[in-house]
């Protein structure tokens, strides 16, 4: 695709400020100008593999509005040919950086968690929510774990036997002890 055109525009005027991401071992930086077109969840099996997450959360911004401010040539891409796309990472400690798709070839996502600020854009939107694996958290209730400072967890669900015929004989039963009890 076309990293190579992140690398050759100046900063843009678009607000007069830009935000830098970076990756883990920092020897990549970028720079967008704020604010960021979008930010969206993604919850494609590309996306889970390439981050290695439940989802990935992107910032989508214009391509003349994104650079590479450092370590140009220490990012390395992967081009897949199945969504005509390419992801590009760090190739010193494996940090995604960038995904380019072939259908949308003036914009540029960049993972949101490489940027520690604001971005001018919240996300919003859920792509491919319906590839959403049943193990993935969906923001149940969580409550801390006992004995495990800064753990929480979800509690599993209520273990109570599904109620049969049998069940509401024996309640009907109670139910008619207790009133023979009141009337006593």
């Amino acid at each position: 695709m076309k990293l190579e055109s992140l690398n050759q525009r100046a900063p843009s005027k678009l607000s007069g400020r830009q935000v830098s991401g970076r990756c883990l071992c920092g020897a990549v930086e970028l720079e967008i100008d704020f604010p960021a077109f979008w930010a969206w969840h993604d919850h494609t099996a590309a996306s889970r593999r390439a981050h290695g997450a439940a989802y990935a959360t992107y910032i989508g911004c214009w391509r003349k509005h994104a650079r590479v401010a450092k370590g140009r040539r220490s990012i390395a891409s992967f081009e897949d040919a199945n969504t005509e796309s390419t992801r590009s990472f760090c190739s010193r400690c494996g940090t995604p950086l960038l995904y380019e798709r072939k259908c949308w070839p003036h914009i540029v996502n960049i993972p949101r968690a490489l940027f520690t600020g604001r971005i001018g854009r919240e996300p919003r939107y859920h792509a491919a929510i319906e590839e959403l694996p049943d193990w993935a958290y969906t923001g149940n209730r969580l409550a801390p774990l006992k004995g495990y400072p800064g753990i929480v967890w979800e509690r599993p669900k209520s273990r109570r036997r599904p109620r049969d015929v049998d069940d509401l004989d024996v309640l009907d039963r109670r139910v008619a002890s207790a009133r023979a009890r009141i009337v006593r």
